[in-house]
């Protein structure tokens, strides 16, 4: 390991598990990474000293990215209030003489220039974007994130957002029906009420009310079951899961004009991505008219890598 003096920690917190490394300053490649769930710990502190402890380092700065906005002098996960914190006043019970907190998809997007090319596959047929275009991320997980990575020559910009609280379109057909089941519940059905973890579990639901079942299902046993065929409801609902993501991932790259690609990220996604129906996806990721042809020419690709969150964050420090 490199000197203390030489290392940054970086950190990438969800609403369920957070992620830690060490990186050197200037690399982008995160070192000793871990994972923990957050429920083990009472604060973000607490889990911070617990990673330390573990690897035996003494990183002198930091950048942690937090799911959820970056405003005011209070920030934390939006789904784990208990994890507010002023980072001054934490970067000086840690001893770091830096401490900058981002958005988790503002370093999602960070990390986009340096993923390898086997940290990410195409879904789809079109796998080439324009040059330097703009990039933009999706990502469901406890939430849903987006972020983007804009080109302001000569630099990149990464760009935090909360669109993952706007509001989405009902689908067609029988599925209509369930988004206004959903509707009921919820009141405003927003990306987040149904691209997630709960969301998943809202679909399904639906689904079932419409049967007149009341069996309600947590996301892993909806997505283990639609894996292994054994239910029909719950593969019904990861494919209007996915119906939903590919039409919201076709307005977030309108938004973003996101001619070099769009990037989809998240627990939820990498975990069931075996029942993508790339032909069906690319097709809803399309129908935007009158723009079907400006999206015919974006790439999407699905991120494997387990952490560019950790990566983007070291990608910030080697800026500074």
């Amino acid at each position: 390991m490199a000197n203390d003096v030489d290392m940054i920690l970086v950190g990438d917190i969800g609403g369920t598990n957070c992620r830690f490394a060490l990186a050197r300053v200037g690399d982008t490649t995160p070192q000793q990474a871990r994972h923990y769930e957050n429920s083990r710990f009472p604060s973000f502190q607490d889990a911070i000293e617990a990673y330390v402890a573990e690897v035996g380092g003494r990183p002198t700065a930091g950048v942690v990215a937090i799911a959820g906005p970056v405003a005011g002098e209070i920030v934390g996960p939006t789904n784990l209030p208990r994890w507010r914190f002023r980072p001054p006043s934490l970067a000086s019970a840690l001893s770091l003489s830096r401490l900058e907190v981002i958005n988790d998809f503002e370093a999602v997007a960070q990390a986009l220039p340096y993923l390898a090319k086997d940290e990410t596959v195409p879904i789809g047929g079109v796998t080439q974007g324009v040059p330097g275009g703009n990039v933009a991320v999706l990502g469901p997980g406890t939430g849903l994130g987006v972020g983007a990575l804009v080109r302001a020559a000569p630099r990149w910009a990464a760009v935090p957002s909360e669109g993952g609280h706007a509001d989405i379109s009902a689908p067609l057909g029988r599925w209509a029906l369930a988004h206004d089941v959903i509707r009921t519940h919820v009141g405003r059905v927003s990306g987040e009420h149904v691209l997630s973890g709960p969301g998943l579990e809202r679909i399904d639901a639906a689904l079932r009310e419409l049967d007149g079942r009341t069996e309600r299902l947590p996301a892993a046993e909806i997505g283990a079951r639609a894996i292994a065929g054994s239910d029909a409801i719950a593969l019904e609902a990861v494919k209007l899961f996915f119906d939903y993501l590919a039409r919201f991932s076709g307005d977030v790259a309108l938004m973003f004009a996101a001619k070099g690609g769009l990037f989809l990220y998240g627990g939820v996604v990498q975990k069931l991505s075996s029942l993508i129906d790339p032909d069906r996806f690319r097709t809803a990721f399309e129908a935007k008219s009158p723009l079907e042809t400006f999206l015919e020419q974006i790439p999407i690709r699905l991120i494997t890598s387990p952490a560019p969150g950790l990566i983007g964050c070291a990608a910030v420090a080697a800026s500074w």
